[in-house]
């Protein structure tokens, strides 16, 4: 069967560019000037009739059309780079395990060389996705997800639950968010990703502020992009607790006001079960449980302090 593909260079590029939400990274990666990646974005962007991006100071922020086409192609990506993998005869069977941006850039990442160093001879295959895994159709060995678990022969266990809080750099923007300075015309702004909006509502609800200033706010496409801009004294981040406890211990970030919120959605590792299921997989889980709680006991200390505030 003929294909209609549009260029693969295009789409290589625009795949690069949507998961780094940025023209200088995906140039690294890929090893060409930023032109040569904006070009073939925009080559991509004539041939499917549609924008995929808003261009902003900040970097690349996907469209809803480019977020829903990103998702699609990053899957076509990963059973090509699947199938590559598996034709290395000889090779080690990695584990492959897919996690939401924010929780492998800032939670996950630097502590894989703790497990690497534990267990030598196994490898792990990180995938970013903000897509829930269906493990029936995809090949896909474990994966964090914050919904319930309902497909078979899967099992999961629970990591952290979903506690925000709002995190910036020491320094004024601190002293003007303990004060509730979020609404003067010289506030320092918000620091938000599309997908969490509902969260400041809620946050701010429980500090009974009115609505959340967004509009005089920087949007990022993903929870990592804020922590960074937090952490570079941009404005105030709302932390999920757990992916910015070592922030908070190290003081990279401190805590912007007194108040957090925690909700009841809990963060999952899940995981292939019968004969599906990888001795590697369950070494991975009790790693990441053993990893996990040393978190929760950060995350102990960081709220008892708060209350002190």
């Amino acid at each position: 069967m003929r294909h209609h593909l549009p260029p693969l260079n295009a789409l290589r590029a625009f795949e690069v560019t949507g998961r780094t939400g940025s023209l200088s990274a995906a140039s690294r990666e890929l090893g060409v000037s930023v032109g040569a990646v904006s070009r073939h974005v925009n080559l991509l962007e004539d041939y499917l009739g549609y924008k995929l991006f808003l261009r902003q100071h900040n970097g690349m922020l996907l469209t809803q059309g480019g977020e829903l086409y990103h998702d699609q192609i990053a899957s076509a990506f990963d059973l090509i780079d699947n199938a590559s993998r598996s034709r290395h005869v000889g090779t080690k069977h990695a584990i492959r395990f897919r996690a939401y941006t924010s929780f492998a850039t800032d939670w996950l990442s630097p502590r894989l060389p703790d497990f690497r160093r534990r267990h030598p001879d196994i490898a792990v295959q990180l995938k970013q996705s903000l897509n829930e895994t269906n493990f029936a159709s995809e090949p896909i060995d474990a994966a964090i997800s914050a919904l319930p678990v309902l497909q078979r022969d899967v099992l999961s266990v629970d990591l952290f639950n979903t506690i925000f809080l709002l995190v910036c750099a020491d320094g004024g923007t601190r002293t003007r968010a303990l004060e509730g300075d979020f609404f003067s015309a010289d506030a320092p702004p918000i620091l938000f990703a599309r997908r969490e909006r509902p969260f400041w509502e809620q946050y701010f609800d429980r500090m009974n502020l009115p609505a959340p200033p967004f509009a005089n706010g920087l949007e990022f496409d993903n929870l990592s992009l804020t922590y960074q801009a937090a952490r570079n004294g941009a404005g105030i981040a709302l932390g999920q607790l757990f992916l910015v406890a070592d922030d908070l211990m190290t003081g990279r970030l401190v805590p912007a006001a007194r108040a957090y919120v925690e909700l009841d959605i809990p963060h999952r590792f899940v995981y292939r079960t019968g004969r599906d299921a990888s001795t590697d997989v369950n070494a991975l889980k009790c790693w990441m449980l053993d990893q996990a709680s040393q978190t929760k006991a950060q995350m102990t200390k960081i709220r008892a302090e708060l209350d002190h505030l």
